[in-house]
């Protein structure tokens, strides 16, 4: 005979390899730190970023040429800007503070607006930095600036320029990029 499922918050019965186990029932562990929010926001932030680029985009490409084989391009994207742009809290924080202060901030929200961007927030994180919508879009454009500079992708207008000088028709190039 076989059981599976749990019995009050005791126990547990469930198949493992052909074999019935039963083991004492654990109650998952979910702190809501406002460390373990941090973490969250930032990845969830970049995980929404990606979803502005359409497929056969030039953004989707020129990723796809340097994403390792054992990665998908978001896990690609995610980790890269993960990794270099926003290593800390303190990375993001001051990332948002340079979005926030960008000369074409408000063209960078109209952008990502239109690729369907939304701003992401979790309750219990440390930050209270939102991850604006506007801000995944400038994240995406420090992506490819980065891939530029570190690997001769992206090899062409904005890219091959600092993110900080963009101006309005740049930032838009990087929502025309994302776009089949």
């Amino acid at each position: 005979m076989s059981a599976s499922g749990k019995i009050a918050d005791a126990m547990v019965y469930f198949g493992w390899k052909g074999l019935n186990v039963v083991r004492e029932w654990l109650k998952p562990a979910n702190p809501q730190t406002a460390d373990q929010g941090d973490v969250r926001q930032i990845l969830g932030g970049l995980g929404r970023a990606t979803k502005g680029i359409q497929e056969n985009s030039y953004f989707i490409e020129e990723t796809r040429t340097g994403t390792p084989a054992s990665q998908t391009w978001v896990s690609y994207i995610v980790q890269f800007v993960r990794d270099v742009v926003m290593p800390t809290v303190a990375a993001y924080e001051s990332t948002y503070n340079a979005y926030n202060g960008h000369g074409s901030k408000a063209q960078f929200d109209t952008d990502a607006a239109a690729l369907g961007l939304t701003d992401f927030s979790i309750a219990y994180a440390g930050t209270t930095k939102v991850f604006k919508a506007g801000l995944q879009l400038f994240a995406l454009g420090c992506f490819g600036t980065n891939q530029y500079t570190q690997f001769g992708r992206f090899a062409k207008s904005p890219y091959t320029t600092d993110i900080m000088s963009w101006d309005n028709a740049k930032v838009t190039a990087l929502k025309n990029d994302c776009l089949a």
